[in-house]
């Protein structure tokens, strides 16, 4: 069975209301009516009764020598002007002298008449009577001599409770009840309509358990969310975009306070504060924040389905502050630094591997090569080529290796010297760092490998002369900082590219399978993360040094400087 929707127990919430009113209205009005009424009629048959008693037409009556004859007349004159139901006349003895039933007269009066006997007027309600509910007021009939008590006038007027009720103006509530029913019924179609199409139709539980359900899910998954009103305010975002972006946790699950900002109010870097305040459509973008670089995506939400900046919460902020309600915007981002970061080391690894096999083939024919000339007997010539394979520039070949302390530079120099040669780059490399560093081969080979990717690719331009395309790369040690340091012969970026070449998404390049104007961001990024700094000099080549310090993350010892700005320990910033 259907649960009962929103807008069906909202219109019997406002029928249940209006019906505790109505009877509330009429109870009250019932209540003070019949008070009223009952002190009205109070006063006006003891008034009655006592002006009765006063007349002299009665005190003859009761003096006659048949009272009975001389007063039954008066019990079917009276009533009429007197505007009461009935009159009766007791004897002192408590006998019905006069009533307008004769059968009744001579019967005994069955009441009290003590209090009238001491010569006082008694009211009473009565409801046993054949007149039904009524009020009686007796009334002591005096002598003219000497005021003794020789009767009782008692006079009654009947109290109909349906006469209180017109009065109490029931009828009239019921009517306005009836009224404000019909219209709270008109009122809840139009409005459940409107819940319907808001809610799809969907129950309380229904929407409480799909909110569980979403809530879960959003503070639960790997991608930032947020979503973005029609004004540009933020309305709700979950953890891992908080994390992201740089903002306060969520409350409420998500869900922003009374005054939500606007998204050029959460000190977000220009390109990404300009695409969520322009709300325009957006796939896979990338964008810098801090040491991320996040892949932002960005499309209208489903209309109906995005809830506004907490329209049901005590907002005392102008209309003018208020979001709009609309569909607004839906963004979804993820982190690509670590996915960058592993596919260069795919890169790494694939270019290493390349550079195994080339290596390989170019030994097995330089044997062959050297099995043939000594067995035609010319081991001159056999001794030359070996000699000038051990004097190949840019093989790394004649170097003394010893620094076995971080193998993965070694592999990647040598990997890349490779790349470079079958490009047309020289490439001299040298690993002087002979003791471990602490800092990740990963990161190691993130840092190395952009910036050697970045050299070869601009030395390798042919409308180059031969001379200018070299490549120098070289990793070292000075005191408790690690130096990483890329020079090539280059052109280098003009003054005015040098404030980009570090900006994600800017490159002088076309755009390659893994994105445009990544690398040196990424440098730029990891080197900060790190500690350390990146800086780019021109002079008879294009020079590329990171700095990295060899302090607490890795090896225990306290960092050599401010992590922000580090100043090297032999003067150089």
């Amino acid at each position: 069975m259907r649960r009962w929707s929103i807008a069906r127990r909202l219109a019997v919430a406002q029928l249940a209301g209006l019906v505790v009113i109505a009877v509330l209205a009429i109870g009250v009005s019932y209540l003070q009516t019949r008070q009223t009424f009952y002190a009205l009629e109070r006063e006006h048959v003891v008034a009655t009764a006592q002006l009765i008693a006063d007349e002299s037409t009665v005190r003859e009556g009761f003096a006659a020598a048949d009272p009975s004859a001389a007063l039954q007349p008066l019990t079917r004159e009276l009533p009429g002007p007197a505007d009461v139901d009935w009159v009766t006349f007791f004897g002192t003895d408590a006998t019905r002298v006069a009533h307008r039933d004769p059968a009744l007269q001579g019967t005994h009066f069955p009441g009290d008449l003590s209090q009238v006997r001491a010569g006082r007027v008694s009211v009473d309600t009565v409801a046993t009577g054949p007149a039904g509910l009524s009020l009686r007021a007796l009334a002591p009939v005096l002598s003219a001599d000497d005021e003794t008590v020789i009767g009782v006038v008692g006079v009654g007027q009947r109290v109909p409770e349906l006469d209180i009720a017109v009065s109490a103006q029931i009828p009239r509530i019921l009517v306005v009840t009836g009224v404000l029913a019909a219209l709270a019924l008109s009122g809840a179609a139009v409005l459940g309509r409107y819940i319907s199409r808001t809610t799809h139709g969907l129950g309380p539980e229904e929407l409480a358990a799909r909110f569980a359900v979403l809530d879960t899910a959003l503070h639960n998954v790997s991608e930032g969310m947020v979503l973005i009103s029609p004004t540009r305010h933020l309305t709700l975002y979950n953890d891992r975009a908080a994390e992201l972006l740089d903002l306060p946790p969520s409350q409420e699950t998500g869900v922003i306070g009374d005054r939500p900002p606007h998204v050029r109010d959460l000190g977000l870097p220009a390109p990404l504060a300009d695409l969520l305040g322009a709300g325009r459509q957006a796939r896979d973008e990338l964008y810098a924040v801090g040491e991320r670089i996040l892949v932002v995506n960005q499309r209208p939400a489903r209309p109906g389905t995005t809830p506004t900046a907490r329209p049901w919460t005590r907002s005392r902020r102008r209309s003018s502050e208020v979001p709009a309600a609309g569909p607004g915007t839906v963004v979804t981002l993820y982190d690509r630094t670590e996915v960058q970061e592993m596919n260069r080391e795919l890169e790494t690894t694939r270019s290493l591997t390349d550079a195994l096999r080339s290596q390989t083939h170019e030994h097995a024919n330089r044997l062959h090569t050297l099995y043939s000339l000594l067995e035609l007997g010319r081991p001159e010539q056999a001794r030359e080529l070996i000699e000038e394979s051990l004097d190949a520039r840019g093989t790394g070949a004649g170097l003394a290796t010893t620094a076995e302390a971080e193998p993965a530079l070694d592999a990647l120099m040598i990997a890349k010297a490779s790349q470079a040669r079958e490009r047309g780059v020289t490439m001299d490399h040298r690993n002087e760092v002979d003791s471990p560093t602490g800092v990740p081969a990963q990161d190691l080979v993130t840092l190395m490998g952009n910036l050697l990717d970045n050299a070869i690719d601009a030395a390798a331009d042919p409308a180059r002369d031969p001379a200018d395309r070299w490549v120098d790369a070289e990793a070292r040690l000075e005191g408790r900082w690690l130096v990483l340091q890329v020079a090539d012969g280059g052109p280098g970026p003009s003054a005015e590219d040098r404030e980009r070449i570090f900006e994600l998404g800017w490159s002088t390049k076309p755009a390659g399978p893994a994105g445009r104007g990544v690398g040196l961001a990424l440098v730029r990024q990891t080197a900060r993360r790190l500690g350390g700094t990146v800086d780019l000099a021109q002079d008879s080549g294009t020079v590329f040094t990171v700095e990295l310090p060899l302090g607490a993350p890795y090896l225990g010892l306290p960092a050599p400087g401010n992590a922000g700005h580090p100043e090297r320990i032999d003067g150089h910033a």
